[in-house]
């Protein structure tokens, strides 16, 4: 197996970003059959609203700002607040969204899917909690 090219990048929130919907952009740092590593700019307000994956895990780091990941799965509900810094590992088959409460901070985030050829998003609203996310849900093609 052939060597593969190191990837480097200087500011992670210095990328090019694409919309994703109203307020919620996601920049791509890397992307293979195993991974897909991206970083997301929330605007106060914005965010991923509730949706689970069947078989990739989302592994979240905190990059700048606060943001808040409520989560619900067979083994419990809850909400996570992702500080710079802070990880959180969101299993397949758990429902869960992202949202920036600032009023007038944006926010990043940088996430993991693996295994990414595995990769779906599938619109889940919570069952047991309130949604958080004043939005619309996602469309078809959209990703997170």
């Amino acid at each position: 197996m052939g060597q593969k090219s190191v990837i480097t990048v200087a500011a992670v929130t210095d990328i090019t970003f694409r919309e994703l919907r109203a307020g919620c952009e996601k920049g791509v740092l890397q992307e293979n059959a195993w991974t897909q590593t991206g970083v997301f700019r929330v605007q106060p307000g914005g965010g991923v609203p509730a949706h689970l994956h069947l078989m990739v895990h989302d592994l979240f780091v905190g990059v700048k700002g606060q943001l808040e990941i409520r989560y619900e799965g067979e083994l419990g509900n809850g909400l996570f607040v992702l500080k710079p810094g802070a990880f959180c590992s969101v299993p397949p088959g758990v429902r869960h969204e992202v949202f920036n409460a600032s009023k007038t901070d944006e926010a990043f985030f940088l996430l993991v899917h693996t295994s990414y050829d595995q990769f779906n998003n599938l619109p889940a609203p919570f069952r047991t909690i309130e949604a958080a996310l004043p939005f619309a849900p996602r469309t078809s093609g959209e990703e997170s």
